[in-house]
């Protein structure tokens, strides 16, 4: 991946030969936001509201200036047709820019612009079947932070979240809030199926608004399938019959384990199977529709 062509700048360049200022405040401080974005065809799926979250951690962040979306585009175009990618994920990293030692932003000039991408190799079915293991971790989503709802740079709980999970011997973290229910992973949200009712946590309880999350509470509206956002509590995981999490990379995946316990007895459940068809089914509807 070191030897593919990355975009810094303005400029398409080799991965290995590319170089950032060491006053950089992504690099000091973490002052920086990140998409994550899922290529299907050699198109990026959903990638105007990506650019949407992007442009509203700015704002929350205090940006003066932004990236059109235009300009993320090209950037990213060019960028997966240097490297001849049609599956793929890629990876946008905008940082504060360039200023001084001290952790002051007044001081940054405009921000560093990074894509780069890689191609992706999907899961197979036989680990949509046996899905996933969640392990419940110690750090917290803090509820009075405003980084809660930005995919900031600085990702250190995320990491420290999931190496607890990792030690646990689960595929993914389980991150709840400082009042103790449910946020989300380190890298997805999460839903549960109780009584053939959707839930979901709530944008109140400290997670991140997916774009896979939006997508998926359309579909099952369009189902009919009764929905719940709100407060979701641990104990209301261990009646659940299924649950699942989502991510633009993962799509829909099927939570089997949760705490050394088994889900719906180890295996997918009927709804969490349904809508992932129903995403699939989407993904090609949007692909007929949608031009590079």
């Amino acid at each position: 991946m070191h030897n593919s062509w990355i975009y810094l700048n303005g400029k398409l360049i080799l991965g290995n030969e590319a170089s950032i200022s060491p006053y950089d405040h992504g690099f000091l401080y973490g002052h920086g936001l990140f998409e994550t974005m899922r290529v299907y065809k050699g198109r990026v799926f959903y990638f105007v509201e990506h650019v949407k979250r992007l442009h509203a951690g700015m704002k929350i962040l205090g940006w003066p200036s932004c990236p059109s979306v235009d300009e993320l585009s090209k950037a990213i175009y060019q960028t997966l047709q240097k490297n001849d990618l049609q599956e793929a994920t890629v990876r946008l990293t905008i940082s504060r820019g360039t200023g001084a030692s001290r952790p002051d932003p007044a001081t940054c000039g405009g921000p560093t612009v990074i894509v780069f991408a890689a191609p992706i190799q999907p899961l197979g079915d036989d680990a949509y079947e046996r899905g996933w293991s969640l392990a419940t971790v110690n750090i917290r989503r803090n509820l009075t932070s405003p980084l809660c709802v930005v995919k900031a740079a600085n990702y250190l709980d995320n990491i420290v979240a999931k190496s607890e999970a990792k030690d646990k011997g689960a595929n993914e973290a389980l991150l709840l809030n400082n009042m103790d229910q449910v946020a989300e992973g380190t890298m997805c949200n999460l839903f549960l199926v109780v009584e053939g009712r959707l839930i979901t946590p709530d944008k109140k309880s400290g997670l991140l608004p997916g774009i896979t999350r939006d997508i998926v509470l359309e579909l099952a509206r369009q189902a009919g399938i009764t929905i719940e956002e709100r407060q979701v509590s641990p104990d209301e995981l261990l009646r659940a019959s299924e649950i699942f999490i989502t991510s633009s990379l993962l799509e829909i995946m099927a939570v089997t384990t949760l705490d050394g316990r088994k889900v719906n007895q180890g295996r997918r459940g009927n709804m969490t199977a349904f809508l992932r068809r129903q995403y699939q089914k989407h993904i090609q509807e949007w692909l007929s529709i949608i031009r590079v």
